[in-house]
């Protein structure tokens, strides 16, 4: 019985990988070789600089998906389209819309992206991206992307697409010759489901560090400064058409107001369509609110129009101003618990807020972890939802990692007891994003090649095998490895 699980294994195993291939690109390749990926295959990117379009469609299952990765992340490829608009740029897409996003994913579907610079992305309507997603794409993750200097740093998000983003960077992303009623930013998501994690977004040139309009969002874990406007926003998702709800989830954010042109909201919620039935969510558990401007507001839920807004307020550290603000308090709501404010503050509605005075190590150093004997040490609630478990390493010059939080016994983004090592993009514990393995990262289930258990099945049900078994069944596993090497193939496209 054991002999003829392991023959199916090397049946499924050939029959998987068999198709599959590893495609190397260098600086003199064009996108065709991206472009002619297929699923379960691989794209290794040399170091150097690329200037073409990436135009990818395909719809790989989420058991095969397609990987595309730097050869080597501590000397990445970069996309840099300096002196030329995108649409100009050589690529396939040659449709109107090709200036929108120097590499673009329309429909396509599982497919990985880690390593790569992306930077110098304009058009003449002040509005492409660094990477553009699109018309249903779902189940795409980008790991340590640089976006760079382009109109906005990431954008897409429409007809229900779908992408995480984790352990990337925003850096001067924006154009101020874009409309002041169409401003560019560092992520402009316009739809969707969207996740980002454990990433550093800062400097936009016009606009916020995020501008988000999904239908479902998650931001947790990341460090947001210097926005050029105000931090960032969530409003109405660009497919909607109907009474629905939007929601958020902020999570261990480290969100610093800077000196912005709004000095007033720094989180802002509204329904700018005026779309008729909508409703906002949003739930902030364990932020800190790095305050700078005395008229600050946390949270601004902007719904003069009467649009149905609540918000959870829980944990969080606001260093100054205001918690929030309500235009049309018959309409929306705020509540929450043990968040920490200046002393001598108004917490509103917001019920056992904790009070003190400089809660930080050292402010004026960028370290905003919790000052010894700070008054929001041990004093948060752990009775309350969606608890962090992890927290954003470390600051602005050690960047995009993560490392497991000891406890969430401490009110704010960063609990004092925290000693772990940190996690970078590739796994690990690592100081400065490390170098993946062979496959761009951790094998797709983390476990067995069978699904199973490692134990001695054989012995569990009895079924009488000997060493000799055994040393049969070693054998048949070393078949199906070399089955599998040889099998999968490497070619250089012509």
């Amino acid at each position: 019985m054991r002999r003829a699980s392991l023959s199916w294994l090397a049946v499924w195993v050939a029959a998987s990988s068999a198709g599959a291939t590893t495609i190397l690109v260098s600086p003199s390749d064009s996108y065709d070789k991206i472009e002619s990926a297929s699923a379960g295959d691989e794209v290794v990117i040399a170091p150097g600089r690329y200037a073409f379009r990436v135009y990818l469609t395909q719809a790989a299952p989420a058991n095969a998906p397609i990987v595309i990765r730097a050869q080597d992340p501590s000397n990445p490829p970069v996309w840099d389209l300096s002196g030329m608009l995108v649409e100009n740029a050589p690529g396939s897409y040659t449709a109107g819309d090709r200036g929108r996003g120097c590499w673009q994913l329309s429909g396509a579907t599982n497919i990985k992206i880690s390593g790569l610079v992306i930077q110098e992305c304009h058009t003449a309507s002040h509005n492409s991206a660094g990477l553009r997603y699109y018309n249903g794409s779902t189940g795409i993750e980008l790991k340590d992307i640089v976006f760079r200097r382009n109109d906005n740093g990431l954008t897409g998000g429409t007809q229900e697409s779908e992408l995480t983003a984790e352990f990337c960077e925003f850096d001067s992303n924006g154009n101020l010759a874009a409309p002041a009623g169409s401003p560019t930013h560092n992520i402009y998501i316009y739809g969707g489901t969207f996740a980002l994690r454990y990433s550093y977004a800062h400097d936009p040139i016009q606009g916020q560090n995020f501008h988000i309009r999904a239908r479902q969002s998650t931001i947790e874990y990341n460090w947001f400064a210097r926005p050029l406007s105000y931090a960032g926003d969530l409003m109405t998702d660009d497919d909607l058409s109907a009474a629905a709800q939007q929601t958020m989830l902020l999570r261990g954010n480290l969100i610093d107001q800077g000196n912005p042109q709004n000095h007033g909201q720094i989180f802002a919620i509204y329904n700018d369509s005026g779309l008729s039935g909508l409703s906002f969510s949003v739930t902030l558990v364990s932020n800190i609110f790095v305050v700078t401007q005395p008229q600050g507001i946390a949270v601004h839920l902007s719904n003069a129009d009467g649009t149905t807004m609540t918000v959870r307020m829980d944990n969080n550290l606001i260093s100054g101003g205001s918690p929030y603000l309500i235009e049309n308090s018959a309409n929306a709501s705020a509540a929450g618990t043990n968040n920490w404010m200046p002393t001598g503050s108004n917490p509103l509605a917001l019920s056992n807020t904790v009070f003190g005075t400089n809660p930080f190590k050292d402010a004026p150093a960028r370290d905003f972890t919790l000052a010894p004997g700070s008054t929001a040490i041990g004093a948060a609630s752990t009775s309350t939802a969606s608890q962090p478990t992890l927290e954003y390493y470390r600051d602005e010059s050690v960047s995009r990692m993560y490392r497991p939080r000891a406890s969430a016994n401490d009110i704010g983004a960063f609990e004092s007891t925290t000693n772990s090592s940190p996690v970078g993009p590739y796994g690990g514990t690592q100081t400065d994003g490390g170098t993946p393995g062979p496959d761009g990262g951790n094998p797709p289930d983390a476990g067995n090649p069978d699904g199973g258990s490692s134990g001695n099945s054989a012995a569990a049900h009895g079924t009488g095998c000997t060493s000799t078994g055994a040393i049969a069944d070693s054998l048949a596993i070393l078949l199906v490895l070399l089955v599998f090497l040889t099998t999968r193939r490497t070619r250089l496209l012509p």
